[in-house]
């Protein structure tokens, strides 16, 4: 019995350390197995993306009632259910500039219509007394007998210079005139 436990307690050499070459190709050989299990990682990863990508758009057919499946990159439009209650700011913001100039229009347009016809009347000329119309007639009837009277003297003055330039000249006629006297 000693002797078969001697036996087991023998001791084993430890093993030789590895060489540098051996030591690199271990190396090498894990770098490999790292990145063979990356890539399938990987590859698990898309194959999970695009399943998950798969269900949703599923999901979302579903929740529109569609049912059937769409070609791949083929948009999907899923439009929420609409209340009567949901209204857009726009709808808002154009009925409210609507009824603002709906009411500037019915205020407004009587008002300038009054305010037209308010310049219409001020354009008549006022009506003239009767006594400053008296008045202006007799002033243009004297300026009528005024402008009658200068014509006639104008004209016994062209007369009489045509005589004298017929008699002979402007000296007789003034002696003939002297010798009158």
């Amino acid at each position: 019995m000693l002797t078969s436990m001697m036996q087991q307690s023998t001791v084993e050499p430890p093993p030789a350390p590895p060489s540098p070459d051996q030591l690199a190709e271990q190396i090498r050989a894990q770098v490999e197995a790292a990145r063979l299990q990356a890539e399938v990682a990987r590859e698990q990863g898309q194959a999970a993306r695009d399943a998950a990508r798969e269900a949703a758009r599923q999901a979302a057919r579903e929740a529109a009632g569609l049912g059937r499946s769409n070609a791949p990159g083929e948009a999907i439009v899923v439009q929420p259910p609409f209340t009567p209650d949901m209204i857009p700011p726009q709808v808002v913001d154009i009925t409210t500039s609507f009824f603002v100039m709906l009411a500037f229009i019915i205020v407004g347009l009587p008002l300038a219509r009054a305010w037209a016809r308010r310049l219409d009347r001020k354009a008549v000329p006022a009506q003239v007394d009767a006594g400053v119309a008296s008045q202006l007639q007799r002033i243009e009837n004297a300026v009528e007998t005024m402008a009658i009277e200068v014509e006639r003297i104008s004209e016994a003055q062209r007369y009489m210079a045509r005589l004298e330039t017929e008699r002979g000249g402007g000296r007789e006629a003034a002696s003939l005139r002297s010798g009158q006297r």
